[in-house]
């Protein structure tokens, strides 16, 4: 499976990114998946609800599923787990993008802006491949500007899918 990382500081464009790398790698003809890491412990399942109340009785993960849908709640599956959680859920997918995950390993594209903040997140020791931004940060890296998506996409599908 490959694994492609949008990270960023806060309110850059990360999510707006994705928006268009997905659609536009799928006219292509690849079965994509995102990820989406956040700091914030969300309380997805909703109280009172039969899955809920599997977890409440101690289930360590409910699996929902429904005609068009499933998901997953999981008290012991972790973000620490990741190789372990993309197998499960992403199994013969072209490529999974993941929004966040700035500490992993897997190869990353930065998206920054230099009017919101001082500086980048990751290096090229990161595994950084690329940056989306306003300005180019000399990195020996390929640097995009955020209107550039198709020559992103065509990176992407060279360096990632090909």
């Amino acid at each position: 499976m490959k694994i492609l990382l949008v990270v960023g500081k806060k309110k850059v464009g990360k999510t707006a990114l994705i928006e268009k790398l997905i659609p536009g790698l799928k006219r292509k003809g690849y079965k994509i998946g995102s990820i989406k890491y956040t700091t914030q412990d969300h309380e997805f399942d909703t109280p009172g609800k039969d899955s809920f109340r599997h977890a409440q009785a101690g289930a360590e993960s409910t699996l929902i599923l429904s005609p068009t849908k499933i998901a997953l709640f999981s008290r012991t599956l972790r973000s620490e787990n990741l190789d372990q959680l993309l197998d499960f859920a992403f199994f013969e997918y072209d490529l999974v993008i993941g929004e966040g995950f700035k500490n992993s390993s897997f190869p990353k594209i930065e998206v920054f802006d230099s009017k919101k903040h001082s500086g980048l997140l990751c290096s090229p020791d990161d595994n950084l491949m690329a940056v989306v931004g306003d300005i180019d940060p000399s990195l020996e890296i390929p640097h995009f500007l955020p209107n550039q998506i198709d020559s992103l996409i065509e990176f992407v599908e060279v360096h990632f899918l090909k």
